[in-house]
């Protein structure tokens, strides 16, 4: 074991040493000025007083408060200086104070230790063991550093010297120095290892110690940042609650690191001498913002006074409510106008009410008039409440009607407010009942219309699919057939009106004005078709006007071929024109004198039959010509009948065979014309 100190840790007494007195000497000196406290204390709360400028308004204090708080803010300057005012009442010299400070800031704990006059050399080794081992282990070791090392010193000396003894004896048994080798005990080497142990965690806590002191060297600068916004700022009723707010703070935070407490302690007196040298400034100013607070609120007595020649009441009012709100903001004034000036504008305010009072009397008076109006105008509502019609015109003038009840009642003004809800709610609620009831009619018409829509939006879809036909007859009438469907449906809606109806009508008329350039077309080649078969009746009906002029059988097939050729490219004349030439070419026969009466009715009936073959609608001509034969081919056969029957009674009277022979030649002659008729038929059948 050693008996220099080397196990001990002396860095912590190094560091606790004071500061140099020449360097305590060089620091700043700031003695904090104290402010006697004065009658009057600091400005009303929330007021603040700008260094360089004047306020125009200011709150206004009791003086006993006032005087309250500068007491407060007073007693709190002197406990600050508390720790550097000497017994004598005069401020103490800052640097020896901060010197002092510093160094206070760095004692450790074991410095506070009470001395232990105990002498230690009396006591064996054993004993000093024990009593090192008891100190280790007590839970405030750190704290008997001086026990400690005493302790330690006085084992540690007899310890070599027992050690000493050991090696003389040593070398007295022959043996060397150099061989020599001391073996300790185990209770020896248990107490090594408890003082490492001390000398680590003393180690530790010093460590501790030094991050606690530049800890609190930060929150000490955050105060003086805080106390600086302080002082620059408006002095305000709450400053010197601030003040001693920030003291009690930096009471109560712990030491700095050495270098830095001098300079602290300077910066935070010398914020403090600011403080109360702005206090001073405060109070001058707050006598003057008492003066201009009095003249404002005297303008505004006269802007109160002036009201009363307001023509509107509510303008009246509302500027009134104003002025109150100024007043209210504007500060303090001296103590002996207070009362007097807000009794002048009290009386001014008291006017414009009394004005406010005379026209609500005589408002009263106009509701109830309007009361009386409306009520009438209720009872003309009733009807309206249930009207119903299925025709739009007697909706229209109903609201008409409607509508100048309305005005009549916006018109009859205000009723009084208990029954402004009861006959407000009655004739808003008849003047919607109608206009749902309309709503109702209006909307199932337009409900009516859209499905008129939707029905005429087909027809134009069928006409629309129509228009591009060329079987004339048939579409033209499916297209008259659509048009008079159109007209039996009702109306659509306004906006589609137009649009539908000029779709329907450009498909109908896209057909019609086809169809009518076709029949120009058809009628411009018809025109000319019939002069050319004119020109060949012109041709026949010439020939046959003189009585001389006789037929042949080639020319008369000429006349036929020339007709035919007209035919060509499906174009076709009118009937007329048919019939005239069948009518000639008959006439024209029976100047062929070659021709026999059967050879000329059969060349006629062959021709007739291929005119009609050639005519539209051949099939039904035919049938209808067929008919036609065969109920005349019949009507004779009855006539043959009857004529025979006739005849039997002839027989059995007297003188009857004149009458025999004429029917006997009526029923040759019918008999004549039936094979005549029925020769007709077979071609009308070939």
């Amino acid at each position: 074991m050693t008996t220099d100190k080397e196990h001990m840790d002396t860095t912590g007494a190094e560091a606790n040493k004071p500061e140099n007195k020449a360097t305590a000497d060089e620091q700043k000196q700031v003695t904090p000025k104290q402010e006697p406290a004065t009658e009057e204390g600091p400005a009303g709360a929330g007021q603040e007083v700008p260094k360089e400028e004047q306020p125009e308004v200011k709150p206004e204090l009791a003086t006993a408060e006032e005087e309250a708080t500068s007491e407060q803010i007073t007693e709190t300057f002197a406990e600050a200086n508390t720790n550097v005012t000497e017994p004598s009442g005069q401020p103490a010299n800052t640097s020896d104070a901060a010197a002092g400070t510093a160094t206070a800031d760095h004692h450790d704990e074991e410095e506070y230790e009470e001395d232990d006059h105990t002498d230690y050399s009396q006591l064996t080794q054993e004993e000093l063991r024990q009593r090192l081992f008891a100190v280790l282990k007590s839970p405030d070791a750190l704290r008997k550093y001086k026990t400690i090392s005493e302790l330690q010193s006085q084992y540690d000396h007899k310890f070599q010297a027992e050690r000493h003894d050991a090696l003389d004896k040593f070398k007295e048994e022959g043996g060397t120095e150099e061989d020599f080798d001391y073996h300790t005990s185990k209770e020896h080497q248990d107490l090594e290892k408890m003082l490492a142990a001390y000398r680590e965690s003393r180690y530790q806590h010093r460590q501790s110690q030094e991050e606690q002191r530049q800890r609190n060297l930060e929150r000490k600068k955050e105060l003086l940042g805080r106390l600086r916004e302080l002082v620059e700022s408006a002095e305000t009723r709450n400053s010197g609650d601030e003040l001693k707010k920030l003291q009690s703070e930096w009471k109560s935070i712990g030491p700095v690191p050495a270098g830095e407490a001098q300079e602290l302690w300077d910066s935070y007196h010398a914020l403090l001498d600011i403080f109360y040298n702005n206090r001073s400034m405060f109070f001058e100013l707050k006598e003057l913002d008492r003066r201009r607070n009095l003249e404002a609120k005297m303008q505004l007595i006269e802007r109160a006074q002036a009201l009363q020649q307001e023509p509107s009441i509510n303008k009246a009012l509302q500027e009134l409510r104003h002025l109150h709100e100024e007043w209210k903001i504007i500060g303090p004034v001296p103590n002996d106008q207070r009362d007097p000036i807000w009794e002048q504008f009290t009386q001014a305010s008291e006017k414009v009410h009394e004005r406010r009072r005379a026209y609500h009397e005589e408002r009263s008076v106009r509701e109830q008039q309007s009361l009386v109006v409306k009520r009438g105008l209720l009872e003309r509502l009733q009807e309206f409440a249930n009207f119903n019609t299925d025709r739009i015109n007697e909706w229209r003038d109903k609201t008409d009607e409607i509508q100048k009840l309305k005005e009549e009642w916006d018109k009859a003004g205000l009723v009084p407010k208990e029954n402004a809800e009861e006959v407000n709610k009655a004739f808003w609620g008849n003047y919607k009942a109608f206009f749902q009831h309309k709503n109702q009619f209006f909307k199932a018409l337009d409900e009516q219309k859209m499905h008129n829509l939707q029905l005429k939006t087909q027809l134009c879809e069928e006409a629309e699919s129509l228009k591009d036909s060329t079987d004339w007859a048939s579409t033209k009438e499916k297209l008259i057939q659509l048009q008079k469907k159109w007209k039996t449906i009702g109306r659509v809606p306004d906006k589609y009106s137009d649009k539908i109806w000029q779709r329907f009508r450009s498909a109908c008329n896209e057909f019609f004005d086809r169809k009518q350039a076709q029949e120009q077309h058809k009628a411009a080649e018809l025109e000319k078709l019939s002069a050319e078969k004119m020109a060949i009746c012109d041709k026949v009906a010439d020939k046959l006007s003189q009585p001389s002029a006789t037929g042949s059988v080639e020319e008369f097939q000429s006349l036929v071929e020339q007709w035919r050729e007209t035919d060509k490219d499906n174009r076709r004349t009118s009937p007329k024109a048919e019939d005239k030439f069948i009518q000639l070419m008959e006439r024209y026969l029976e100047r062929v004198p070659e021709l026999s009466l059967d050879e000329r009715t059969d060349m006629l009936v062959k021709l007739q039959v291929e005119r009609i073959k050639h005519s539209p609608d051949a099939s039904q001509k035919l049938y209808q010509r067929e008919n036609t034969l065969r109920r005349e081919i019949s009507q004779l056969q009855n006539d043959i009948q009857t004529l025979r029957t006739n005849i039997e009674f002839f027989a059995r009277s007297k003188n009857a065979d004149k009458l025999r022979e004429e029917y006997e030649g009526r029923i040759a002659d019918a008999q004549k014309r039936i094979a005549h008729l029925q020769h007709q038929l077979d071609a009308y059948r070939g």
